[in-house]
């Protein structure tokens, strides 16, 4: 039996030191989720879109 695919983005690929980690259904939806986490937590409101090509970079597909 095979287990579910996710996307995954854990904060500290992003920033270091913060051990936030998500997963999601889609790349847009984990990205909406880390961007309030982002904003919320580390006062990171508005990322260029270079940024957000960089983060989308490290997301990636898992299995659980």
């Amino acid at each position: 039996m095979g287990g579910r695919s996710y996307k995954e983005l854990s904060c500290r690929d992003v920033m270091g030191d913060c051990g936030f980690l998500v997963r999601a259904e889609t790349e847009d939806e984990a990205m909406i989720v880390a961007s309030g986490h982002g904003c919320r937590v580390h006062g990171k409101c508005k990322i260029s879109p270079d940024t957000e090509r960089t983060i989308r970079s490290l997301i990636r597909d898992v299995s659980v």
